[in-house]
């Protein structure tokens, strides 16, 4: 290989492939070089964009993984979040479970937060949940049913935090079909998909505002909940 007609992604990707056939053991040192350029190009607004499509353009799931479970293992959750991301953006086999208890523990750290910090504390913890509920329903939908049990445990602690009342058998109360809300606001209930499917889009969007809603939080993670109880029926359309 001429090293000076190799672009720095071309080389990259000789190395994504290159990892791809390593034993586990080996994994560390070369991801090292990868997590490198990744903080580098984290700093450059362009090269981030840049660095957005290179990585989609990869076979990077095994690669990214392994990056996610050692941030995982080392506490650094936000970087584990991020590695889990990729790797179950890209479909691999457990990823997705794992991005959700990782984002379900930030949410759980930001509620923490000092008095002075709550408004922000707050608003932080309503997107970490929603993104969370997210990704447990994308496991869910890939094989694994605890992920089903760890939405109702992520809602009961929310509940506990904000001190709100569970329904039978603890589970949190969801408001009825028709219930007044607290807040009176109907946001998520009242969004109407077209052919009754959800596009990604629209997801992002609903997700937007659940997070900073706690009425609308619920709704949010009743409507995933609603589409993890039947993945063969899911309301969800991704391109």
């Amino acid at each position: 290989m001429d090293l000076d007609t190799v672009s720095l992604d071309g080389l990259l990707a000789v190395a994504a492939e290159a990892i791809a056939s390593m034993p586990e053991a080996d994994y560390a040192v070369r991801l090292s070089d990868i997590e490198a350029e990744h903080r580098r190009r984290q700093r450059d607004d362009l090269a981030r964009a840049r660095q957005a499509a290179f990585f989609d353009s990869l076979e990077l799931e095994q690669a990214a993984y392994e990056l996610g479970r050692r941030n995982d293992r080392d506490g650094n959750l936000g970087e584990a979040a991020r590695w889990y991301g990729v790797a179950a953006k890209h479909d691999h086999a457990d990823a997705a479970l794992r991005l959700g208890e990782v984002l379900d523990l930030l949410a759980e750290r930001s509620a923490r937060r000092t008095a002075q910090d709550a408004p922000a504390a707050e608003r932080e913890e309503y997107r970490l949940v929603t993104e969370a509920a997210t990704a447990y329903a994308e496991a869910y939908g890939a094989g694994y049913p605890e992920a089903a049990d760890k939405i109702d445990e992520m809602l009961a602690a929310v509940a506990r935090r904000r001190q709100r009342p569970l329904g039978p058998g603890g589970r949190t109360a969801l408001p009825a079909p028709g219930a007044e809300l607290s807040d009176g606001c109907t946001y998520v209930r009242d969004f109407q998909p077209q052919n009754d499917v959800l596009r990604e889009e629209e997801i992002q969007l609903l997700s937007r505002h659940a997070a900073q809603c706690m009425s609308c939080l619920e709704e949010f993670i009743g409507l995933v909940k609603a589409a993890t109880a039947d993945p063969a029926a899911s309301m969800i359309d991704r391109p």
